[in-house]
Order: C-alpha cells, then structure tokens, then sequence
C-alpha cells in the first residue's frame, strides 16, 4: 500500500464500521442529554451560541455544566459523523444504500446544528425544542442504519429481490415511533398542552407494536424476530414509565428515563425497519401458494370481490360481534334511563362493533394453526389461506386503530379506553396465553367478553356504576357454562387441536358438573342485584325464571349421555344472556 495512496478496502471497511458505531453512540449520548437540558431546564442556562457567556469554557455553575457538556459531545459527534461519512462515501460501490443514507445523515446533521442554535435564540420554544428532537432522532436514525450497513454489508445487486411483506408494518412502528416522541418533546416543554394526542399516538404504536410481534412469529429471519421482541420489550419499558410518571406526579429522574428509552425504542424499530430490507433482500420470504404447497393443501380463493369482502367479514366474526353490541346497547339504555341520542348510539356501536372485529381478526391470526384441525374452525378465512397473514394483520390493526379513533373522538375517552383494554386482554391474556396452557382459560378469559357494557354506560355517562358492574358480573359468570356447553359438543376437535378445554382435560362428567356449578353461581349472583338494591323487581322478576329455566337445563343435561342436552344448554345461554339484557333495560326504564 502506498503511503500517498488512497487507504487499502479492508482498512476503510474497518474505518466504516469504527466510526459509524462511535457517531451512533454518541449521538445517542448527545439525545440523552438533550433531553436531560430539556427536562431539568438547564438549556437557556448558555445564553449565547456556539459559546457560552462569550467564553468555550465558562463558570460551572447550575445547569451550565449540563448545556456545556451537550454541547461538548456535540462537538465530538461532529468529528466522528465526517469520519463516518468518509468511511462510508468510499465503500458506496460495495455495500448497498450507502449513497442515500449518506446523503441523508449529511442534510440532517446540518439542520441540527441550525435548530440547535434557533432554539438557543428562540428561549427554548416548545416548537423548536420538538423540531429540535425530532431531527435528533432522524439523525440517530441515519447513523444506526450506518452501522447496519457497515456490519451487515448488503450487496449493492441484492437489493433487487422482493421486498418482505413485513415491511409496511415496521416503517409504521419506526414513522410512528418518532412522531409520537416528538409529540412528547413539545408536550414536556409546553406545560402538557396536546397530552391527550400524545397518548393517542402512544396507543396507535402500541397497536402497531402489537401487530408486527404477531406477524413475525413465523419469519424465517430468527434476527428479525429477535429484533422485534427487542424493540416491543422497549416499548413496554416505555408504558410502565409513562403509568410510574403519571402516578409519581413527574419526578426529574422517572422524566429523564422516559425519554432516554424513548430513543432506545425508536432506534430498536429503526433496527428492526433496516433488518427487514437486508433480510428480505437475502431470503425469499414464501408466498401464500408456497405455503399452501408445502403443507399439501391448495387454497380455496373466493371468486370476485363479493367472495373477498365475504372472507373479510367472517375475519371478524360477525356472530360475536352481534352478541356484544346487543350488551353494549343494554348498558346504554340502562344508563339513559330510556334511549340515549342516536348519534351517541351510532358511534357507539360503529367504535364497538370495529373493536370487535378487531380482536376477532387477530384472534383467527393466532389461532389458524389450531383452526385447521378443527371441523367447526376448517374453513375461516385464515385456516384455508384465503387470506395471507399480512392482510389479516393489516386489516385487525386498521380496525382497532380506527375504532379507538371513532370512540375517543366521538364518544369519550373513557369509553376509548375501556375497549382497548377488553381487546388487549382477549388477544394478549387469552388468546396468546390461556387458551393454550389452562383449562381455565375460558373462566378467567371471560372478562374481556364482559368490558363492552362499561364501553356502553360509560359511552353515555362518562363514567362506570352499579348496574354497568351487575351487567359484566352476568356476563362474566355466564361465559364458562355457555362455553363449556360448546366444548362438550366440540370435545374431540378441541382434543386434536391440543387445547385443553375442560372436557378434554378433567373428563366430560367433570365438566357437566363444573356447568351445574357455574350456572348456580350465575343465578344467585344474578338475583342478590334485586335485593342489593342495584335492579328493581322488574328485573328481579326475570332472572328468577330465566334463572331456573337455566338451571333445569344444566341440572338435565348431568343425567344425558348424549351431546342433546348440551346443544340445548348451549342455545338457551345465547337466549338467556339477551332476555337479561332486555329485562335491565325495562327494570331501569319503568323503576
């Protein structure tokens, strides 16, 4: 190698890598005190820039020596960002993306020492202080994907495979990512104006956090499914910092870990985003077709765009949604004493109804494995591949994004709130977790199927009370017997599947006997609400006859060896649990 020459390849790919991860680290050092300034109010202790009080190293007095040391790193980072540039400028012709990236980090470092100084100049305006972070965060961005290429190096030529259908949802999980903290930038600057947005957007990557975890568990690339664990387990860090801060009432430390890991997670999903692209550059993800071929099954596509909006809608399943927005509508009424406005009830049931669908949907996604060995299950949309996971992941998160949108818009945040957490705990507590390991997992599982009349009463109210709570206890106490009714008819698909549903675990007389149990609890909880004072006798008249009707069945199907009295059982809940609803309504509305 010559002295005058230009640097051998394997000393400029040392370089990229050297330089790219010390300007990554210290750009990340560099947000981390930034936001530290921000939070402790120490940035317009440096009244002038670049100096400060006309002098590069001043009285270390106050926040002077935080606002000095930000700038210090900054001075650093600019070092090590043109050594990385350079780095990566000349590997441009052997690693793939290099030309943009490069191009990118280059405009956003500029405009960072530009908002560095208007935000000096400007007394540290909320709006400068969030365009200030947000470039920060774009320019951390850039150099992680630095140090992606330089680790990982891309062929420039592999870039031309087929993009990974992942894609679409980790660019959103990243986009998102940084809005959402900027939001919180201008939040925390500003006194708490735009809160509530801030929290919305929260929630919107929460969903879409929620929605690739889902859609990765089957990716070839163990990276990026390790990747995305990573970046959710960030992100969960994030929300208990949030809850700790709320209850806490801000304290300066629990502030400043909330948006130090705030970066971690953005740079996780930037990781993640990167990953996707190298990863779907190198391996073939399989295709629907492919898939189906390989499990010796040929997809039945539905004919037309009737047969696809068909499939969508089964998605959702349609059924259940009925049985809940009947419930939803009863706590309404009940709460209004009569027929609240039809514009409350419309956006209530429209909110309700795309919330249901959307723990539906991501309910099929993760069940359509053990959905294609069940005969009542076979044929959903996912179990015979009628729909690629992507599009069903796709569609349930559009459908819980905009129902919590329609609800809190609409509605009231209460109500928002109350339904996203019962379709967090069906898809999370249920669905990912019970429903595969215990036998009681319809028992403690039922209570998601509870939350919709609190999103009813509270949709009209603004807040939760009695007669909403006696709703969800009804509905609570009648899902294990109405389900285990539905298992004794089913035992044997639920057995192939591996499920352990109660008759398939503790035996069928077992469960018969569980049913007569569970149903007494049911009526005796049903009509202590009568002398609780919470109903009146209207009400009390009703659950005693639908009551003992309930019992009867229960109490005859013990004595019946056949699945008869099961089927019957499990028909008359389905009647029971609306005959309820209506002798609510007409209880509150003629007491």
């Amino acid at each position: 190698m010559s002295l005058h020459g230009p640097p051998a390849p394997f000393i400029v790919a040392m370089m990229f890598r050297v330089f790219s991860v010390l300007a990554a680290i210290a750009a990340l050092a560099l947000a981390v005190l930034g936001s530290w300034v921000r939070i402790n109010g120490a940035g317009l202790t440096c009244p002038d820039w670049p100096l400060c009080h006309g002098s590069l190293i001043p009285a270390f007095q106050g926040g002077v020596i935080l606002e000095w040391s930000h700038r210090m790193v900054a001075l650093l980072e600019s070092f090590l960002v043109l050594g990385a540039l350079y780095a990566a400028w000349r590997e441009r012709d052997r690693v793939a993306l290099v030309r943009p990236i490069v191009a990118f980090v280059g405009v956003i470092f500029i405009l960072q020492v530009l908002l560095g100084a208007a935000t000096v100049r400007l007394d540290n305006s909320p709006l400068s202080v969030a365009l200030h972070w947000i470039a920060a965060m774009l320019f951390l961005a850039g150099l992680v994907t630095l140090v992606g290429l330089a680790l990982l190096r891309p062929a420039p030529s592999s870039l031309d495979a087929r993009r990974d259908p992942l894609l679409p949802l980790s660019a959103t999980c990243a986009s998102v990512a940084l809005v959402t903290m900027g939001l919180g930038a201008y939040v925390s600057s500003s006194g708490g104006l735009l809160l509530q947005w801030h929290r919305g957007l929260a929630t919107l990557l929460a969903g879409s956090a929620l929605a690739t975890l889902l859609a990765v568990r089957r990716h070839p690339s163990r990276r990026l499914r390790l990747g995305v664990l990573i970046a959710c387990s960030f992100l969960a860090v994030q929300a208990l910092l949030g809850l700790a801060n709320v209850a806490l009432h801000l304290p300066t430390t629990l502030r400043e870990a909330h948006a130090a890991n705030a970066g971690a997670t953005f740079v996780a999903f930037v990781a993640v985003l990167l990953l996707n692209v190298i990863d779907a550059s190198r391996d073939p993800i399989p295709t629907l077709d492919t898939l189906a071929r390989v499990d010796g099954v040929v997809p039945r596509r539905a004919t037309g765009w009737r047969g696809t909006i068909e499939d969508y809608y089964e998605l959702t399943k349609p059924r259940i949604i009925f049985l809940l927005l009947v419930t939803t509508l009863a706590a309404m009424a009940m709460a209004a004493r009569g027929l609240p406005p039809l514009p409350l009830i419309f956006w209530t049931l429209l909110g309700g109804a795309l919330a249901a669908g959307s723990a539906g949907a991501f309910n099929c996604i993760i069940d359509r494995d053990i959905d294609r060995l069940m005969k009542r299950t076979m044929n959903r949309p996912l179990a015979a591949r009628r729909i690629s996971v992507r599009n069903a992941v796709v569609f349930a998160a559009v459908l819980g994004i905009v129902s919590f949108a329609i609800l809190y818009a609409e509605v009231n945040p209460l109500a928002a709130w109350l339904s996203l957490a019962g379709n967090a705990y069906y898809v999370v507590v249920y669905s990912l977790w019970l429903k595969r390991v215990t036998p009681l997992n319809i028992v403690i599982g039922g209570a998601a199927g509870a939350v919709p009349p609190l999103v009813g009463w509270a949709a009209v109210t603004g807040h939760l009370g009695s007669p909403a709570f006696a709703l969800f206890a009804v509905i609570f106490l009648w899902t294990p017997p109405h389900f285990w009714a539905l298992a004794l008819m089913t035992n044997t698909d639920y057995e192939k599947a591996g499920i352990p549903m109660l008759p398939n675990v503790k035996g069928i007389a077992h469960t018969k006997r569980e049913i007569v149990v569970y149903s007494l609890v049911l009526v005796a909880v049903s009509l202590a609400f009568f002398p609780l004072h919470v109903l009146g006798p209207c009400y009390g008249g009703a659950a005693l006859v639908l009551g003992a009707i309930f019992l009867w069945d229960a109490w005859k199907m013990t004595g019946d060896p056949t699945k008869r009295c099961a089927r019957a059982l499990f028909k008359f809940s389905l009647l029971y649990l609306a005959l309820m609803c209506v002798a609510m309504v007409a209880d509150r509305i003629l007491s």
